[in-house]
Parts: C-alpha cells; structure tokens; sequence
C-alpha cells in the first residue's frame, strides 16, 4: 500500500541576540541567564570575527560599485567577471556560517533564539558603527541587542583588565559604550539594557524587575517558573571569576566586622 504523503514541517527560522559590553561587566552571567530561557541558545565570545566579513562585504560593494560598469562583461577588461562578485552573497554565506556555528550539534527546529554575548565589541571603529550595523541586521534580520553595564571603577580592577594600561582599558570600554549609546539611539525598540550593580544587588524587587525585562524581550513572557530559574541561575557562578564568590567573600567580611564589634 502507498504511504500518503506527508509534507514536512517548515522550521522556522530562529530569532537572533547578541549581547553588546565589555569585559568583565558580568557578560558571562548574562550569557547563563540567557540560556536559562525555554529554546534559547546563546553562545560565548568568538573574537567578534563578523567584523571582517563586514569589511570585505563593504570593500566588495564600494568596488563593484566604482567599476562595474567598466567592461566587467568584457574578457579584455581588467574588471572582467566583477559584476558576479555580489554584496547579498556574502551575507547570505556569512549567516549560513555564524548560524552553523551558532547551532552546533543542536537541532534548529529546538530553538526559538540563538546567538553570543561578546566583549570584543571595542574592534569595530568610530565610523563603522552604522555601516556595520546595516550589514549585521541583513545577515540577522530581526536583531536583539542586550546591553549590559558595570561601574568602570570594579570592571577594570577586576580580571584581566589590571594588566591592561588603564587609558587603554578605559578607551576599550568608552568605545563600547558609544556603541551601546548608538544603538540606544537608532534602535530604541531593538535594545534592552542590564546593570550589573542592579541585576546583582540586595535589591530583589529591582533585580527581578530586570530579569523580568530580559525573558520578556527575548522570549515574550516571563512567569513565575521562568523568574524562579533565573534567580536559580544567579545563585551559580560564571566566569573565571564568579561573582558569587566575590559576594562570599564580602559577606564573610561584613560579618567578621560585625562579630569584632560586639565582642
């Protein structure tokens, strides 16, 4: 007997966030966080190498566009084959390749978003941010952007960033921050902001305000069981080191502080 035919579920597409900070601002917290949500996948820092596919995306196009029409057709022109050099195809491969990447050994149809949390954020110059921005939104259309702060005083007394000239650290940071800045500006609707000091505080109504916010942006929602998970995930350390175990050590501070007082 023949088997009816049976059409095969469409996979749709995933969604896409990338977390926007710096350096030990608490990004690999957040990255837990993230992946604490229902069919969420957020991987970890890759060097932001999507920069130089942005670059010869942009050198391919500003060329193609200068000397195309100079007899690009023709086999005695010197531009003989540019016009199939096309800027869409690099966007294409270049999701085709982060996607993969992205994905791994886990199944697309498991997963609602995916992306990274990145630190290195600082490699893109003052004026690319636009240029960089439009190309980043083809190969991810529908973009979501964490942004994530900490005070500048603890982010480079912490870490790496103690052997790190203290201008340069400090010029590192500020040029993420004007990215974040950018796209706080032109994409107000695309971006969600975190603060480190808040989202680890003593202040549980405030920092469940923010993880709230996080689940909602992301996936939609956020009910009781999602919130009881993230403040689960808070409880673990992440990172080389986690910030849990500086509050250990400030708690176990305070309280040696406490018990001398009273003797």
């Amino acid at each position: 007997m023949r088997r009816p035919f049976r059409r095969a579920r469409a996979v749709k597409n995933p969604e896409f966030a990338f977390v926007v900070t710096y350096g030990r601002s608490g990004s690999t917290l957040v990255q837990g966080l993230l992946n604490s949500l229902p069919r969420t996948l957020m991987r970890g820092e890759n060097g932001l190498f999507v920069v130089h596919f942005f670059r010869a995306w942009e050198r391919a196009r500003t060329f193609r566009r200068k000397h195309v029409q100079h007899g690009s057709a023709n086999e005695t022109s010197a531009f003989y084959g540019l016009r199939e050099v096309k800027p869409a195809k690099i966007v294409a491969l270049t999701r085709q390749l982060l996607v993969s990447q992205m994905l791994g050994d886990v199944g697309r149809d498991e997963l609602d978003v995916i992306g990274f949390k990145e630190v290195a954020w600082h490699l893109i110059e003052t004026g690319e941010f636009e240029g960089f921005f439009t190309f980043f939104e083809q190969v991810f259309p529908g973009v979501k952007y964490v942004l994530n702060q900490r005070d500048h005083a603890a982010v480079t007394g912490s870490g790496f960033w103690q052997q790190r000239d203290p201008e340069e650290a400090l010029a590192e940071i500020h040029r993420v921050e004007e990215i974040q800045e950018f796209l706080r500006t032109t994409r107000p609707e695309k971006v969600v902001e975190l603060r480190y000091e808040i989202l680890t505080g003593e202040d549980q109504e405030a920092s469940g305000a923010q993880l709230r916010e996080l689940s909602e942006f992301i996936i939609g929602r956020c009910d009781d069981a999602i919130l009881e998970t993230l403040r689960e995930t808070m409880k673990t350390g992440h990172g080389p080191n986690p910030f849990v175990k500086s509050r250990g050590r400030r708690q176990a501070v305070r309280k040696g502080r406490r018990r001398r007082a009273s003797e």
